[in-house]
């Protein structure tokens, strides 16, 4: 059966809560996201793909200064789990939800950080430059992506995976200043390492 991600993931996400098992993994990726975010200042925020909500609570939990946040889904039932997810937070209010697709999302609006986690890998190879580029449209300051990266595909590859060359994109666009890859590693001990497979990809806009 052929990926088609609207599909995929509608159906995916009615599940995709219940079946999530935290990992040492997502502490890795959200405490170096923190870290690498916290050298920069943003007050709004547009989270693309924001599934139940796990980096939308984590974006709101450490950055007090945000005044405007607006998360999208293409699933409903992720929306309604990341309305839960967040409820309570002292930021919760600012937080505006909707149901989209990348390709259907429209904002006259531009925001200091979009950010996708996560979500740019299950995106066709055919539509990656496109969709880069539109969500680079909608930033005024910086864009940030999370997503797995390897140098080589791997023969396993699950059908809704793909690893796209995020820095040649970026590059690729006048709008952009640098960009900057951070891989998702750290060591634990001599011999061993906790190794995501991804990488961080941060872009600054020319002012």
């Amino acid at each position: 059966m052929s990926y088609n991600p609207g599909e995929y993931w509608a159906e995916r996400g009615k599940e995709y809560k219940k079946n999530f098992k935290y990992s040492d993994k997502f502490e890795l990726q959200e405490q170096m996201l923190i870290e690498y975010l916290k050298k920069y200042s943003f007050s709004s925020i547009l989270e693309v793909g924001c599934g139940f909500g796990r980096i939308t609570k984590l974006l709101l939990s450490n950055f007090p200064e945000i005044t405007d946040y607006y998360a999208f889904d293409l699933s409903p039932h992720q929306i309604e789990n990341a309305k839960i997810n967040i409820a309570g937070l002292p930021k919760s209010e600012s937080v505006q939800f909707a149901v989209s697709d990348i390709q259907s999302f429209q904002s006259t609006k531009r925001y200091d950080l979009v950010i996708a986690s996560e979500v740019l890998l299950h995106i066709l190879p055919s539509e990656i430059e496109q969709i880069i580029g539109k969500l680079v449209s909608l930033s005024n300051k910086y864009m940030c992506n999370i997503d797995w990266y390897e140098e080589k595909t791997p023969r396993n590859a699950a059908p809704h995976n793909f690893i796209h060359q995020y820095e040649k994109i970026y590059k690729s666009l006048p709008s952009l200043k640098s960009v900057h890859q951070i891989p998702i590693v750290k060591k634990k001990g001599f011999f061993s390492k906790i190794d995501t497979k991804q990488s961080i990809f941060f872009s600054i806009l020319r002012v």
